[in-house]
């Protein structure tokens, strides 16, 4: 889901809040939603937002997503983490969407740029954070246009994201082997494969290891040594280490609390 052209033309009409949301907290049921909203996750973070409509919107560690006014939806946390939101008034209609910026960190200072004006009763609060919401369109704008491909170039990769879905999980795949079943350089393959997803392949890669270790350590069939095999990883401390920097805890940490809850 990606948002539509008609963003460039918007009217922030006011704003109803900038908050930081603890893990843990907030309400996990929204019936005809009263604002629009802006909201990006921590980067541990992982929530599904599921609409009445039937619509589910997966949102990740560092993603931005928006939710529209006059929904209702239920949150289901994957990933335990906080999150900041912007609640505002405009006249748009417009689908749930998500985004992965590839700064964030500049996003991210938006926000708490925003939560910390608004917290502390500043007299231009609606100002500051209307300009943030304005800010934030503009650099949504900016990240979907840089991430523009032209569909011959996606084809020139095609047999590489192939592979990737097929084999991730494989300790041979290095990015030389993936290019060259492209018939392309190496620095070509990894221009394209950036413009598109943001990340570099080695970096996809590991995302999509990490994606399948949670869902084989929530089923609690395996010992952490079995998922990080599974996953590719010929040691489980490189894994562990690895898992722990990206999700915020250990392999293992995060396995119980999944089997307790």
């Amino acid at each position: 889901m990606a948002m539509t052209a008609h963003w460039s033309g918007i009217l922030i009409t006011g704003i109803a809040l900038a908050i930081y949301v603890e893990a843990g907290a907030g309400k996990h049921a929204h019936d005809n939603r009263p604002y629009h909203g802006f909201v990006l996750n921590d980067e541990e973070a992982s929530k599904d937002y599921c609409f009445s409509d039937g619509t589910v919107l997966h949102t990740e560690g560092g993603e931005l997503f928006y939710l529209p006014k006059g929904s209702t939806y239920e949150v289901k946390s994957i990933t335990p983490g906080g999150c900041y939101a912007i609640n505002f008034d405009a006249e748009i209609g417009e689908r749930p969407f998500t985004v992965k910026f590839r700064n964030r960190d500049d996003l991210r200072k938006l926000f708490r740029a925003a939560e910390r004006a608004w917290r502390q009763q500043s007299e231009y609060r609606q100002i500051f954070v209307m300009g943030t919401v304005y800010d934030i369109i503009c650099r949504l704008h900016s990240e979907l246009e840089k991430r523009y491909v032209p569909d011959a170039h996606l084809q020139r990769i095609a047999p590489a994201l192939e592979r990737i879905e097929a084999d991730f999980t494989e300790n041979g795949l290095s990015v030389a082997a993936l290019a060259a079943e492209c018939g392309i350089s190496e620095a070509y393959f990894r221009r394209i494969f950036a413009d598109k997803f943001g990340v570099s392949p080695k970096e996809y890669i590991i995302r999509l290891r990490l994606d399948y270790a949670r869902r084989l350590l929530e089923s609690g069939e395996f010992s952490v040594c079995e998922v990080a095999s599974l996953c590719g990883y010929f040691e489980a401390s490189h894994f562990s280490r690895e898992f722990t920097r990206r999700v915020g805890v250990n392999p293992q940490e995060y396995k119980n609390r999944h089997l307790s809850e």
